[in-house]
């Protein structure tokens, strides 16, 4: 914790970065989704050519180790395709994520209703925001520009709380080594 305390400056300084980060994808919110973008396509590659190794070094041991490299192929054929024009990535973003907030909301919908059958009290909770998932889904992948427009300010928001909770932290840092030294 002495350690931890002794560079607060460091958390101080991530924090400040990240609300830089911020303002930038504020005020260039299309090359904020253009790179975007490009960091899920070069993760969905990294994530393919791991699960092709994984599935490959576990061949003898895993029964269906030829799934797991086929998704793993598929992913590194698609993360080609993504890199090869980025900003076609980042314009299909907001359908893609759109389509994948409908399946979750339906998803969280149905467990709504199985906890009410278990009698859950606060099912509904969940059903409440399963609508409102697969009504923000429809919203994404039927307005292209609203949804790209969300997704680059969403980020925006998580960079901006990210650096004040660690100038927040950097501070309660600061303020714990008058105590520890006492």
């Amino acid at each position: 914790m002495k350690t931890l305390n002794k560079y607060w400056w460091l958390t101080l300084i991530r924090g400040i970065v990240l609300i830089l980060l911020a303002i930038m994808v504020f005020r260039h919110p299309v090359g904020s989704i253009v790179g975007l973008a490009i960091y899920l396509s070069v993760s969905l590659l990294f994530i393919g050519i791991t699960q092709i190794f994984m599935s490959i070094a576990a061949k003898d041991t895993q029964e269906n180790w030829g799934w797991t490299l086929t998704i793993g192929l598929i992913d590194v054929f698609v993360a080609f395709i993504l890199l090869s024009n980025p900003a076609v990535t980042a314009a299909t973003l907001p359908f893609v994520v759109g389509f994948w907030l409908i399946v979750a909301g339906v998803m969280n919908a149905v467990n709504a209703f199985k906890d009410k059958k278990e009698g859950a009290a606060h099912w509904w909770l969940g059903l409440v925001g399963g609508i409102f998932t697969i009504l923000v889904g429809f919203v994404l992948t039927n307005n292209l520009l609203a949804g790209t427009l969300a997704i680059t300010y969403w980020i925006g928001f998580g960079l901006m709380l990210a650096g004040i909770v660690n100038i927040g932290l950097a501070i309660g840092l600061k303020s714990l080594i008058s105590k520890i030294d006492n």
